[in-house]
Protein backbone atom coordinates (compact mmCIF):
# COMPACT_ATOMS: atom_id res chain seq x y z
CA UNK A 1 0.00 0.00 0.00
CA UNK A 2 1.35 3.53 -1.07
CA UNK A 3 1.89 5.98 1.72
CA UNK A 4 -0.33 9.32 1.46
CA UNK A 5 2.14 11.83 -0.22
CA UNK A 6 3.45 14.49 2.37
CA UNK A 7 3.42 17.54 0.51
CA UNK A 8 5.46 19.91 3.80
CA UNK A 9 8.55 18.43 2.76
CA UNK A 10 11.63 19.22 0.54
CA UNK A 11 12.02 17.30 -2.76
CA UNK A 12 14.28 17.49 -6.15
CA UNK A 13 13.18 17.04 -9.45
CA UNK A 14 12.69 13.46 -9.87
CA UNK A 15 10.66 13.28 -6.68
CA UNK A 16 8.36 16.36 -7.47
CA UNK A 17 7.81 14.74 -11.25
CA UNK A 18 7.08 10.99 -9.34
CA UNK A 19 5.08 12.38 -6.58
CA UNK A 20 3.02 14.17 -9.05
CA UNK A 21 1.84 11.31 -10.74
CA UNK A 22 1.54 9.32 -6.96
CA UNK A 23 -0.75 11.70 -5.57
CA UNK A 24 -3.23 12.19 -9.11
CA UNK A 25 -3.07 8.25 -8.98
CA UNK A 26 -3.97 7.69 -5.04
CA UNK A 27 -6.67 10.98 -5.27
CA UNK A 28 -8.03 10.14 -8.84
CA UNK A 29 -11.43 9.91 -8.38
CA UNK A 30 -12.20 12.75 -6.00
CA UNK A 31 -10.33 14.79 -8.11
CA UNK A 32 -11.81 14.28 -11.04
CA UNK A 33 -15.10 14.44 -9.23
CA UNK A 34 -14.20 17.67 -8.04
CA UNK A 35 -13.13 19.20 -11.62
CA UNK A 36 -16.44 18.32 -13.28
CA UNK A 37 -18.83 19.64 -10.31
CA UNK A 38 -16.93 22.56 -10.11
CA UNK A 39 -15.31 23.53 -13.77
CA UNK A 40 -18.20 21.51 -16.29
CA UNK A 41 -20.07 24.68 -16.08
CA UNK A 42 -17.01 26.08 -17.91
CA UNK A 43 -16.12 23.39 -20.15
CA UNK A 44 -19.66 23.10 -21.44
CA UNK A 45 -20.01 26.57 -22.14
CA UNK A 46 -16.25 26.97 -23.32
CA UNK A 47 -17.27 23.52 -25.82
CA UNK A 48 -20.24 24.92 -27.01
CA UNK A 49 -18.98 28.55 -27.90
CA UNK A 50 -16.18 26.85 -29.68
CA UNK A 51 -18.46 24.53 -31.68
CA UNK A 52 -20.37 27.47 -32.88
CA UNK A 53 -17.38 29.30 -33.99
CA UNK A 54 -15.65 25.93 -35.92
CA UNK A 55 -19.18 25.23 -37.47
CA UNK A 56 -18.70 28.65 -38.66
CA UNK A 57 -15.31 28.39 -39.59
CA UNK A 58 -16.08 25.00 -41.71
CA UNK A 59 -18.89 26.41 -43.91
CA UNK A 60 -16.88 29.74 -44.06
CA UNK A 61 -14.04 27.33 -46.33
CA UNK A 62 -15.61 24.95 -47.94
CA UNK A 63 -17.91 27.82 -49.40
CA UNK A 64 -14.91 29.75 -50.72
CA UNK A 65 -15.04 30.65 -54.38
CA UNK A 66 -11.68 31.24 -55.76
CA UNK A 67 -13.44 33.24 -58.43
CA UNK A 68 -14.83 35.54 -56.16
CA UNK A 69 -13.08 37.85 -54.04
CA UNK A 70 -16.24 38.66 -51.27
CA UNK A 71 -15.64 34.84 -49.85
CA UNK A 72 -12.22 36.18 -48.30
CA UNK A 73 -13.65 38.98 -47.14
CA UNK A 74 -16.36 36.82 -45.36
CA UNK A 75 -13.98 35.98 -42.83
CA UNK A 76 -13.65 39.07 -41.10
CA UNK A 77 -17.30 37.56 -39.70
CA UNK A 78 -16.07 34.42 -38.47
CA UNK A 79 -15.32 36.74 -35.39
CA UNK A 80 -19.17 36.93 -33.88
CA UNK A 81 -19.70 36.51 -30.09
CA UNK A 82 -19.30 32.72 -30.15
CA UNK A 83 -15.37 33.74 -30.69
CA UNK A 84 -15.43 35.82 -27.26
CA UNK A 85 -17.37 33.57 -25.19
CA UNK A 86 -15.16 30.71 -26.15
CA UNK A 87 -12.25 32.96 -24.54
CA UNK A 88 -14.30 34.19 -21.70
CA UNK A 89 -15.46 30.35 -20.42
CA UNK A 90 -11.45 29.20 -21.11
CA UNK A 91 -10.09 32.00 -18.81
CA UNK A 92 -12.96 30.77 -16.08
CA UNK A 93 -12.11 27.06 -17.13
CA UNK A 94 -8.60 28.11 -16.20
CA UNK A 95 -8.99 29.71 -12.98
CA UNK A 96 -11.47 27.15 -11.39
CA UNK A 97 -9.49 24.40 -12.79
CA UNK A 98 -6.96 26.23 -10.78
CA UNK A 99 -9.00 27.16 -7.43
CA UNK A 100 -10.58 23.42 -7.41
CA UNK A 101 -7.27 22.03 -7.59
CA UNK A 102 -5.30 23.94 -5.16
CA UNK A 103 -8.40 24.00 -2.65
CA UNK A 104 -8.72 20.20 -2.56
CA UNK A 105 -4.59 20.17 -2.07
CA UNK A 106 -5.12 22.65 0.92
CA UNK A 107 -7.66 21.08 2.86
CA UNK A 108 -6.13 17.62 1.94
CA UNK A 109 -3.14 19.02 4.10
CA UNK A 110 -4.89 20.91 6.64
CA UNK A 111 -6.95 17.39 7.38
CA UNK A 112 -3.47 15.91 7.44
CA UNK A 113 -3.41 14.00 4.15
CA UNK A 114 -7.23 13.07 3.76
CA UNK A 115 -9.24 13.18 1.68
CA UNK A 116 -11.84 16.56 1.16
CA UNK A 117 -15.40 16.78 1.34
CA UNK A 118 -17.19 18.04 -1.32
CA UNK A 119 -18.27 20.59 0.52
CA UNK A 120 -14.90 21.49 1.62
CA UNK A 121 -13.61 22.13 -1.61
CA UNK A 122 -16.78 24.50 -2.05
CA UNK A 123 -15.98 26.64 0.94
CA UNK A 124 -12.41 27.49 -0.61
CA UNK A 125 -13.49 27.32 -3.94
CA UNK A 126 -15.89 30.07 -3.91
CA UNK A 127 -14.16 32.38 -1.81
CA UNK A 128 -11.20 32.15 -3.95
CA UNK A 129 -12.54 32.07 -7.37
CA UNK A 130 -13.50 35.81 -8.46
CA UNK A 131 -9.77 36.64 -6.90
CA UNK A 132 -7.92 34.04 -9.13
CA UNK A 133 -10.08 34.70 -11.77
CA UNK A 134 -9.29 38.46 -12.01
CA UNK A 135 -5.60 37.73 -11.19
CA UNK A 136 -4.92 35.43 -13.98
CA UNK A 137 -6.44 38.03 -16.85
CA UNK A 138 -3.47 40.51 -15.86
CA UNK A 139 -1.10 37.71 -14.99
CA UNK A 140 -1.75 36.52 -18.64
CA UNK A 141 -1.45 40.00 -20.03
CA UNK A 142 1.87 40.11 -18.41
CA UNK A 143 3.14 37.09 -19.65
CA UNK A 144 1.97 37.34 -23.25
CA UNK A 145 4.17 40.86 -23.08
CA UNK A 146 6.64 39.38 -21.80
CA UNK A 147 6.88 36.50 -24.75
CA UNK A 148 6.30 39.32 -27.15
CA UNK A 149 10.04 40.56 -26.56
CA UNK A 150 12.19 37.84 -27.79
CA UNK A 151 10.74 34.97 -25.94
CA UNK A 152 13.08 35.64 -23.23
CA UNK A 153 11.02 37.88 -20.36
CA UNK A 154 8.15 35.24 -20.97
CA UNK A 155 9.95 32.17 -19.96
CA UNK A 156 11.77 34.07 -17.37
CA UNK A 157 8.59 35.11 -16.18
CA UNK A 158 6.53 31.62 -16.54
CA UNK A 159 7.66 30.19 -13.11
CA UNK A 160 7.17 33.29 -10.95
CA UNK A 161 3.54 33.50 -12.30
CA UNK A 162 3.25 30.04 -12.09
CA UNK A 163 4.10 29.81 -8.35
CA UNK A 164 1.27 32.93 -7.46
CA UNK A 165 -1.84 30.71 -7.34
CA UNK A 166 -0.69 28.24 -4.64
CA UNK A 167 0.67 31.45 -3.01
CA UNK A 168 -2.65 33.12 -2.81
CA UNK A 169 -4.52 30.30 -1.76
CA UNK A 170 -2.64 28.18 0.55
CA UNK A 171 -1.04 31.51 2.20
CA UNK A 172 -4.51 33.31 1.52
CA UNK A 173 -2.55 36.05 -0.11
CA UNK A 174 -3.24 39.18 -2.35
CA UNK A 175 -1.85 39.38 -5.72
CA UNK A 176 0.49 42.05 -4.58
CA UNK A 177 1.77 40.09 -1.89
CA UNK A 178 1.77 36.25 -3.94
CA UNK A 179 3.47 38.04 -6.37
CA UNK A 180 6.36 39.10 -4.43
CA UNK A 181 6.59 36.01 -2.31
CA UNK A 182 7.27 34.45 -5.59
CA UNK A 183 9.88 35.82 -6.32
CA UNK A 184 11.18 35.57 -2.59
CA UNK A 185 10.97 31.54 -2.64
CA UNK A 186 11.84 31.12 -5.96
CA UNK A 187 15.09 33.25 -5.38
CA UNK A 188 17.87 30.86 -6.01
CA UNK A 189 15.47 27.44 -7.56
CA UNK A 190 14.83 29.02 -10.41
CA UNK A 191 16.30 26.55 -12.79
CA UNK A 192 14.79 23.69 -10.80
CA UNK A 193 11.26 25.25 -10.65
CA UNK A 194 11.64 26.28 -14.63
CA UNK A 195 12.92 22.61 -15.50
CA UNK A 196 10.11 20.80 -13.73
CA UNK A 197 7.38 23.03 -15.01
CA UNK A 198 8.61 22.46 -18.58
CA UNK A 199 8.59 19.11 -18.45
CA UNK A 200 5.16 18.24 -16.93
CA UNK A 201 4.12 20.56 -19.63
CA UNK A 202 5.89 18.32 -22.46
CA UNK A 203 4.43 15.32 -20.93
CA UNK A 204 0.51 17.08 -20.30
CA UNK A 205 0.54 18.46 -24.27
CA UNK A 206 1.99 14.84 -25.36
CA UNK A 207 -1.18 13.00 -23.21
CA UNK A 208 -3.79 15.86 -24.68
CA UNK A 209 -2.11 15.50 -28.54
CA UNK A 210 -2.26 11.72 -28.49
CA UNK A 211 -5.80 11.97 -27.93
CA UNK A 212 -6.72 14.31 -30.60
CA UNK A 213 -3.99 13.37 -32.92
CA UNK A 214 -6.57 10.84 -34.84
CA UNK A 215 -9.19 13.34 -35.74
CA UNK A 216 -7.37 15.83 -36.86
CA UNK A 217 -5.21 13.74 -39.05
CA UNK A 218 -8.51 12.79 -40.68
CA UNK A 219 -9.86 16.04 -41.01
CA UNK A 220 -6.00 17.50 -42.51
CA UNK A 221 -6.21 14.71 -44.71
CA UNK A 222 -9.59 15.36 -45.88
CA UNK A 223 -8.63 19.17 -46.78
CA UNK A 224 -5.83 18.32 -48.51
CA UNK A 225 -7.16 15.53 -50.58
CA UNK A 226 -10.08 17.36 -52.34
CA UNK A 227 -9.33 19.87 -55.24
CA UNK A 228 -10.29 23.11 -53.50
CA UNK A 229 -10.11 23.33 -49.48
CA UNK A 230 -12.31 21.20 -47.64
CA UNK A 231 -12.90 20.51 -44.25
CA UNK A 232 -14.64 17.47 -42.55
CA UNK A 233 -17.45 19.27 -40.05
CA UNK A 234 -17.53 16.26 -38.19
CA UNK A 235 -13.94 15.29 -37.48
CA UNK A 236 -13.69 19.28 -36.65
CA UNK A 237 -16.48 18.96 -34.36
CA UNK A 238 -15.03 15.45 -32.85
CA UNK A 239 -11.76 16.90 -31.99
CA UNK A 240 -12.91 20.39 -30.43
CA UNK A 241 -14.90 18.03 -28.17
CA UNK A 242 -12.05 16.21 -27.40
CA UNK A 243 -9.76 19.20 -26.56
CA UNK A 244 -12.11 20.32 -24.19
CA UNK A 245 -12.21 17.18 -22.37
CA UNK A 246 -8.88 16.68 -22.06
CA UNK A 247 -8.47 19.98 -19.63
CA UNK A 248 -8.76 17.91 -17.54
CA UNK A 249 -5.14 17.32 -17.79
CA UNK A 250 -4.32 20.89 -16.98
CA UNK A 251 -4.59 19.36 -13.16
CA UNK A 252 -1.16 17.77 -13.24
CA UNK A 253 1.01 20.82 -13.98
CA UNK A 254 -1.20 22.67 -11.20
CA UNK A 255 0.09 19.60 -8.49
CA UNK A 256 3.43 19.63 -9.77
CA UNK A 257 3.90 23.90 -8.56
CA UNK A 258 1.95 23.03 -6.02
CA UNK A 259 4.44 20.42 -4.73
CA UNK A 260 7.30 22.66 -6.04
CA UNK A 261 5.87 25.41 -3.72
CA UNK A 262 5.72 23.35 -1.00
CA UNK A 263 9.70 21.98 -1.27
CA UNK A 264 10.77 25.52 -1.87
CA UNK A 265 8.94 26.61 1.62
CA UNK A 266 10.53 23.93 3.88
CA UNK A 267 13.65 24.17 2.33
CA UNK A 268 14.23 27.98 3.22
CA UNK A 269 11.71 28.31 6.49
CA UNK A 270 11.63 24.56 7.43
CA UNK A 271 7.78 24.86 8.26
CA UNK A 272 6.88 21.24 7.76
CA UNK A 273 10.12 19.88 9.98
CA UNK A 274 8.68 22.42 12.72
CA UNK A 275 5.69 20.79 12.69
CA UNK A 276 6.20 17.49 12.78
CA UNK A 277 8.93 17.78 15.40
CA UNK A 278 5.95 19.58 17.73
CA UNK A 279 3.81 16.80 16.71
CA UNK A 280 6.35 14.24 17.74
CA UNK A 281 4.96 11.08 19.37
CA UNK A 282 1.16 12.82 18.90
CA UNK A 283 -0.17 11.45 16.10
CA UNK A 284 -0.25 8.12 14.70
CA UNK A 285 -0.84 8.67 11.08
CA UNK A 286 1.31 7.06 8.67
CA UNK A 287 2.83 9.50 6.74
CA UNK A 288 5.42 9.62 4.11
CA UNK A 289 8.44 8.56 5.45
CA UNK A 290 11.12 8.83 2.23
CA UNK A 291 14.49 10.92 3.29
CA UNK A 292 14.21 14.53 2.62
CA UNK A 293 17.57 16.23 1.20
CA UNK A 294 18.34 19.33 3.12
Amino acid sequence: MLLKIEFKKIRDFGQIINDTFTFIRQNFKPLVKNYFIFCGLFVLGGMLSMLLQQYKTVNMINSIDSNTAKDVFGFATLYGIEYYLAILFSLAGYASTTVVTLSYIAVYVQKGNETPTIDEVWGYFKYYFFRVFGSSILLILLLIFGFLFCLVPGFWLFPFIAMIFPIMIIENGTLSYSFTRSFKIIKDNFWLTFGTLIIIWIIVYACMSIVVLPTTLFSMIGMFASKKPHMSLTFTMLTTVLQYLCQVCTVIPIVTITLSYFSLVEQKESTGLMERISNFGITDKPADTRPEEY
